[in-house]
């Protein structure tokens, strides 16, 4: 009887340990980001990717958001949905790592060609973050994002478009809703950028 009651009690104390384990923040962010629906319009373009961080200031959380995500160690989890509903868990990245894959998907969803090596294409596209916030204001998550796209040639030819947007949502169940506001507008910011009419400006 009383190695039983010892086997109930350790079954006890392990499944406790799992609940803990499970409900424990993670820390890291998930992001879903929606690519738009496919296309050709950058077809035959080869573009190189640089993502450059201008923000005053490059904390991503303020200091009443950092209360609610306390274990956040600056990393992001990355899943791509897909137009037919698919999606595809890409993987982990800081946050310049993290919007260039998104920025790359984007490129590729519309038929361009992502090159490594800027030396081998001769457009470069460069996105300036400016803005990359979330707080928490009146128990609602409040999320700004800026950025400004450059597209250039070796020609010299530059074409430029500005980004920028925010949104809020209520804080109820805490980190889900943050990961929530974050896809949502992060996929609105990066789709709104228009890359087909970029070349466009810069075609002789």
């Amino acid at each position: 009887m009383l190695l039983s009651k010892q086997l109930i009690s350790s079954a006890l104390a392990l499944v406790m340990a799992i609940l803990v384990s499970a409900c424990a923040s993670k820390p890291f962010l998930k992001i879903h980001y929606q690519l738009p629906s496919p296309s050709q319009a950058l077809t035959g373009e080869n573009v190189s990717l640089t993502i450059a961080d201008v923000r005053k200031d490059n904390a991503f959380l303020s200091a009443n958001a950092k209360k609610s995500l306390k274990n956040f160690n600056d990393t992001y989890s990355l899943v791509v949905l897909h137009d037919d509903g698919s999606g595809n868990l890409i993987g982990a990245y800081d946050l310049n790592s993290l919007l260039k894959e998104i920025f790359k998907q984007r490129l590729e969803n519309e038929g361009g060609h992502f090159i490594t090596n800027p030396q081998k294409t001769d457009a470069s596209l460069e996105i300036q973050l400016k803005e990359f916030k979330l707080d928490i204001v009146k128990r609602k998550w409040i999320l700004r994002m800026s950025y400004q796209a450059g597209l250039s040639k070796n020609s010299g030819q530059v074409a430029k478009e500005s980004v920028n947007g925010s949104a809020e949502r209520l804080k109820v169940m805490g980190k889900s809703d943050a990961e929530k506001i974050l896809g949502e507008l992060v996929t609105d910011m990066v789709n709104k950028l228009d890359v087909a009419k970029l070349f466009k400006q810069i075609q002789p």
